[in-house]
């Protein structure tokens, strides 16, 4: 993927097929794994091996020579019939190539250093922290900058970045999911010392061909790419390099009738600021999300609001049903089919401001008399997965703010993302409590009861991606 604007990178692959007697293609990439590098004098990777097989279905000749990327990239720019891959398909330069793909799915997020919390939960809180590592002329550092953002440390060299932020020198790292692994694995530093506090944007990586290609060779080059997704030739040698859930699947062919007679039940719970009932009215974050995806596959709005409990039995028990925000855990894996992320938050234990109570460790904690959950929430399920015996369950969570105040209980289970909003729609004023002590940073997700079909879980997932590339998603997080 190109995420460097301006620069000098190390580029190879130079394949010249000829399409045709009146015509050529030079295709181009860059050294950047696990897409496209040279290996032990070879160029491979997901990306240039998907390529490959494109070039053989069309009967084109290959030959490998070396460009730096200033070159390929002013090439095509500027000549007919290059091809530049793998690149990120961004708003500014759409109307500069054509596009071929997607070919894989990355996701830029902040990452920090394990177990460093409080963590940012918004952009918002982002630009508040004292500095962030980002990439000189980088993709991700020119967004940020676009959006206002002056607490910027630019360096030339990611594995610079990641230094600077395990020493403490930064607060935060803008990178994505697979360059982080990546990079940490070459400098001999192991990937688990840095966590993904909070996801900022998903992009997907295209092949790029110059404007000047005749338009029927681009459709070539997309249809053979599109029959090898048909086929499961694509998955299977991205597989090799990558992830499940950085390989694109194609666009199920769902009509809007078949959709319809669906009959998706959609059920989420008030949980402000993702969920909530404010005069009777469903508002929030995850709502808005939900509400779009079904805009754009012109599906009916029937989203109810359940108590927790009702919904997570429904979405276990019953076909087509979509429960939401539901917070994806190992042992939910297999319960669900997931649509996601929506955002992050970090669990922990509060207590009331003038509690004397401090607790360091889940060890700790199970030694404290009385903690308040919700019924049914993650949260509470994961403390019973950990051997927690002390829990006091309810199936209203404002009830537990009141019982942290009055000393029914000794702590309350919540996270940074939902406490200010419950403490307020409590009638409790935020700065009455304190985190005493954070324990997980988890994602949360659309959850489809199993026996959903396979092809509308994949539409929504498209869909839901499809508003995080053209800007929509950030926009709603804005609000």
């Amino acid at each position: 993927m190109r995420l460097k604007s301006t620069g000098v990178m190390f580029v190879f692959l130079l394949l010249s097929v000829t399409t045709g007697p009146a015509q050529e293609l030079t295709i181009i990439s860059e050294d950047n794994p696990p897409f496209n590098y040279l290996e032990n004098g070879v160029f491979t990777g997901s990306s240039t091996e998907v390529v490959r097989e494109i070039t053989r279905r069309l009967n084109l000749p290959a030959e490998i020579k070396v460009f730096t990327w200033a070159r390929a990239y002013q090439l095509a720019l500027t000549q007919p019939n290059v091809v530049l891959f793998s690149t990120a398909r961004t708003q500014e330069r759409e109307n500069l190539f054509h596009w071929v793909g997607p070919i894989y799915k990355v996701r830029f997020g902040f990452y920090a250093r394990r177990g460093s919390g409080p963590y940012p939960t918004c952009l918002a809180d982002a630009q508040k922290v004292r500095a962030i590592a980002t990439y000189k002329d980088d993709v991700r550092e020119q967004l940020l900058k676009s959006l206002g953002f002056t607490n910027l440390d630019s360096s030339k060299s990611p594995a610079s970045n990641l230094k600077k932020l395990l020493s403490g020198r930064v607060d935060l790292w803008l990178y994505s999911n697979l360059g982080v692994r990546s990079i940490a694995k070459r400098i001999g530093i192991d990937p688990d010392e840095v966590e993904l506090v909070l996801p900022f944007k998903d992009n997907d990586a295209y092949i790029a061909i110059s404007r000047g290609t005749p338009q029927a060779v681009v459709d070539q080059w997309q249809a053979a790419l599109d029959n090898m997704k048909r086929e499961g030739v694509f998955e299977k040698i991205s597989k090799q390099w990558l992830p499940d859930e950085s390989i694109p699947k194609i666009r199920p062919l769902v009509s809007k009738s078949e959709l319809a007679a669906l009959k998706l039940n959609i059920y989420t719970e008030n949980s402000p600021p993702a969920n909530y009932l404010e005069n009777g009215l469903l508002k929030g974050l995850s709502v808005d999300i939900v509400r779009e995806i079904l805009r754009r596959l012109d599906m009916p709005d029937n989203i109810q609001a359940v108590p927790w409990a009702r919904g997570y039995t429904l979405a276990l028990t019953q076909p087509n049903v979509a429960l939401f925000s539901t917070t994806r855990l190992p042992q939910r894996e297999k319960l669900f089919k997931w649509v996601g992320p929506l955002y992050s938050q970090t669990w922990g234990f509060y207590a009331s401001k003038d509690s004397a109570l401090n607790i360091t460790s889940l060890a700790q904690a199970k030694t404290v008399p009385r903690i308040g959950t919700y019924h049914k929430d993650a949260k509470e399920q994961y403390l019973l997965t950990n051997g927690f015996r002390n829990l006091v369950s309810t199936n209203k969570n404002l009830s537990n703010i009141r019982h942290i105040m009055d000393g029914t209980i000794d702590l309350w289970v919540s996270s940074d993302f939902n406490m200010p909003y419950l403490a307020r729609q409590a009638g409790i004023n935020p700065d009455r409590l304190k985190l005493v002590l954070p324990f997980k940073r988890v994602q949360n997700y659309i959850a489809f009861s199993i026996k959903s079909p396979e092809s509308l879980v994949t539409l929504w997932q498209q869909t839901l991606d499809e508003l995080k590339q053209d800007g929509t998603y950030d926009r709603l997080c804005a609000r």
